[in-house]
């Protein structure tokens, strides 16, 4: 590849690296928690308002985490396992509108972790920082709602022919409202209409 092409890739990588930061980070942030580690976990506990009516939410993060990792034979879908955190939304009344357990290497594809897909030999490290959608949805009406979320932060795992360890030093958690719903198989997070599911 000549250096005019190079130019080229990284002029467009940084063309789709600042829309997606656009995208992610538009409209009007209503709360912002910042996540605590206690005991390898981050646990987020606390309330919100929604000041209009039938507008999609962002539920998103913001982290930076480093991971170790060696392997002899990789299967794609162990990576999945790592990480598993778990959000819900409940009303004023304490009625559970929504609640999801997945695994956070799910988005690892925005931010470029180990999980490639490809067979590696050797010892994988690195930190990674960025921001990412976890949830988008629509609220059955403007109100108080209650958010909760917990993250296994710190991983160690080990079995024949694979060794990883993660941990994360910063984590963030936002809620924005008025947003436009992010598609495409690079927002691999839900968009859910939580107003139908409540009826």
């Amino acid at each position: 590849m000549n250096w005019q092409s190079r130019i080229g890739v990284l002029v467009i990588y940084g063309f789709d690296f600042l829309k997606h930061r656009r995208r992610i980070s538009s409209r009007r942030e209503i709360v912002r928690f910042k996540g605590d580690k206690k005991n390898g976990r981050i646990r987020i506990s606390g309330s919100f308002e929604i000041t209009t009516l039938q507008k999609w939410c962002r539920i998103g993060l913001v982290f930076r985490f480093s991971e170790t990792v060696k392997w002899y034979e990789y299967e794609p879908s162990i990576g999945l396992r790592f990480n598993p955190y778990r959000v819900s939304i409940a009303d004023h009344m304490g009625k559970v509108l929504f609640s999801e357990k997945r695994s956070f290497m799910e988005f690892a594809s925005l931010f470029k972790t180990a999980y490639a897909g490809q067979r590696f030999l050797g010892r994988y490290t690195a930190t990674h920082k960025g921001e990412v959608a976890i949830l988008e949805f629509i609220p059955p009406y403007p109100g108080r709602y209650k958010l909760d979320f917990d993250l296994v932060a710190d991983e160690d795992f080990s079995e024949p022919g694979h060794k990883r360890m993660t941990s994360f030093q910063e984590l963030t958690l936002y809620v924005r409202e008025g947003v436009k719903p992010m598609e495409g198989s690079e927002y691999p997070h839900k968009r859910v209409n939580l107003s139908k599911k409540s009826t």
